[in-house]
């Protein structure tokens, strides 16, 4: 049993800067796991500007973080516990407080924490039951849960046909523990849009990220989402069962491999990890398998007398397993590799943890959807780091390099710089180039596309295209402001029967040998700066709004605003 001290103190270090800093070395045997917090939430903004600035070792590029061990060790000198960590180190509080409900004694090193942050004892009594969720139970120092609300209205005002735009999402977040062992959360929303209708198609719909959605022709439509989980951890090992997104890889605007923009699907999670005493050196081992929906019907059981077809959807499963290891605290190496297959039930060699999945898809004939990746970070000084991802998809290695049909590859680039001096330190501008060629995520069976409903798994749905993009953010908590600048250079398909592999539902089932230029066919261009703002108003509870110019090739240039707010969004 790990001694009744250390626990909150480590637990507060992993949730808030997901990584378990603590403020004494040789508490190596004591560990203390946390639920991960989702792909949205912000405190990864704030963990990736402390890599930046050397604050902290570089982090696992797995989203949401696990991280069940977590060692002691030191912030750098340079660190200074400014409102935005307290802000995180407050819901870690509450989160610990609910989770383990483990009583610190007045004298504890947790304690002595939260007062040299800056924080009192009742933070928000008047208001949140534990300092940040709205009510919270307790049972015996053995059970322990708490519930918060969900609720955010947001208006898009555009000046072209469509108007304004409203969105409403309503719902209810609950989370806990039992025994230091059990952990699990459910975040469910309830989302209706209005303004573009009637809503007959998702083409519809003002983005097309969403799970099922109601198409009856009404003024408004609703969607839903959840997220959940249930984990148990053991030691240094954890399994997990749930409904979420997933992110891998270092984009910070977006990922090669899993990318979280699209709706959450069904998953079980295995995870291991290994660190040394002082967190400088570690290897981390995540093993994915999730369960798919595909848009293609493949049976239909019976027509009800209303002439409404009951059909079967084709299953569709993606297992994925990622490896990362870090042999310097400046230095980040990850290795990914996953497959989309379907047609028929669960196989037992993608079922299993520390299996070569190409071996897998190869023995099965080749006729699953195989893609890997390998990634780096590197901090070479404090304030400056620099990413890359490179993606595979069915290449030919001797045409590696070779703009032929077989050469499905991808690529991100990225650097993000901040000043680690007072002041400037809450300033971070990040600068990525993505490049994605021809035909890639795509599959010549459509089951085995790279997506999950309508949306892409990967970067995006339009492969043959190029993407830059730029951001500058200041963090002076409560406020955040963030400038953003994007382009992207699309090579579309002219016509249903010409295929330059711009699109990712239109594979390649021919001509793998001739030459397909990057960014031929149709070129499109679209071209988009904007500027964002937030306040958080209460933990959880903020306000926010921004404004963008769009310019699209194929269309007028126009002007976006958005204007909303949220109770943990």
């Amino acid at each position: 049993m790990p001694s009744p001290r250390l626990p909150h103190l480590i637990a507060a270090w992993l949730f808030c800067l997901m990584t378990g800093y603590g403020l004494s070395e040789g508490a190596e045997n004591d560990r203390l796991p946390l639920p991960f917090p989702m792909t949205s939430h912000p405190v990864y903004s704030y963990v990736s500007r402390l890599e930046t600035l050397g604050d902290v070792p570089l982090q696992s590029c797995t989203r949401p973080y696990l991280h069940l061990v977590r060692h002691p060790a030191r912030l750098s000198s340079g660190f200074t516990a400014n409102r935005e960590f307290r802000r995180f180190l407050g819901e870690a509080d509450a989160n610990e407080y609910v989770i383990t409900r483990r009583d610190s004694p007045p004298d504890s090193p947790w304690r002595s924490l939260r007062r040299r942050a800056g924080l009192g004892e009742d933070q928000m009594h008047w208001l949140y039951g534990s300092g940040y969720h709205l009510a919270s139970w307790t049972y015996d120092n053995t059970f322990a849960a708490s519930v918060q609300p969900v609720y955010g209205y947001e208006s898009i005002s555009t000046d072209d046909e469509r108007g304004t735009i409203g969105r409403f999402a309503g719902g209810i977040r609950v989370q806990g523990g039992y025994a230091q062992r059990v952990q699990f959360m459910m975040d469910f929303r309830d989302h209706t849009e209005s303004g573009n209708g009637p809503y007959w198609e998702r083409n519809d719909l003002y983005e097309d990220r969403w799970a099922a959605v109601d198409l009856s022709g009404e003024s408004a439509t609703t969607y839903n989402t959840s997220e959940s989980f249930l984990q148990y951890y053991g030691g240094d090992l954890s399994i997990t069962a749930g409904r979420g997104r997933h992110r891998w890889g270092p984009g910070q605007f977006g990922s090669l491999l899993l990318n979280s923009s699209g709706p959450p699907f069904d998953y079980v999670r295995f995870d291991a990890a290994l660190e040394t005493e002082r967190s400088r050196h570690a290897v981390y081992y995540t093993f994915l398998h999730g369960w798919l929906e595909s848009q293609l019907p493949t049976d239909t059981l019976y027509t009800n007398p209303d002439g409404r077809p009951r059909t079967v959807n084709a299953q569709k499963y993606l297992s994925a397993q990622r490896l990362e290891v870090r042999p310097r605290e400046n230095v980040l190496l990850g290795f990914s590799q996953g497959v989309i297959y379907g047609d028929r039930g669960l196989q037992l060699g993608y079922l299993t943890p520390l299996n070569f999945l190409y071996s897998v898809q190869h023995s099965n004939d080749d006729k699953d959807n195989f893609v890997l990746t390998f990634d780096g970070t590197w901090r070479p000084t404090n304030g400056f780091k620099l990413y890359g991802e490179f993606l595979l998809d069915d290449v030919v290695v001797g045409e590696l390099f070779q703009p032929t049909g077989s050469n499905k590859s991808a690529y991100t680039v990225g650097t993000q710089v901040a000043v680690p001096r007072p002041f400037w330190r809450n300033f971070d501008a990040t600068l990525e180039h993505t490049n994605i060629r021809p035909f890639v995520y795509s599959h010549f069976f459509a089951v085995n596309t790279y997506t999950h409903w309508t949306s892409p798994l990967g970067y995006t749905l339009e492969p043959n295209s190029e993407f830059l993009n730029a951001a500058l953010r200041g963090t002076f908590y409560p406020v955040t402001i963030t400038i953003k600048v994007s382009r992207q250079n699309h090579g579309a398909n002219p016509s249903d029967s010409v295929n330059v592999g711009g699109d990712i539902y239109a594979a390649n089932y021919k001509g793998n040998d001739r030459e397909y230029p990057f960014l031929d066919g149709r070129f499109e261009q679209t071209t988009r700066v904007g500027i964002d703002a937030s306040l958080e108003i209460l933990p959880g509870l903020g306000v926010y709004g921004g404004i963008a110019w769009i310019d699209e090739s194929n269309s007028d240039a126009r002007t976006e605003s958005r204007l909303g707010f949220g109770w943990n969004p």
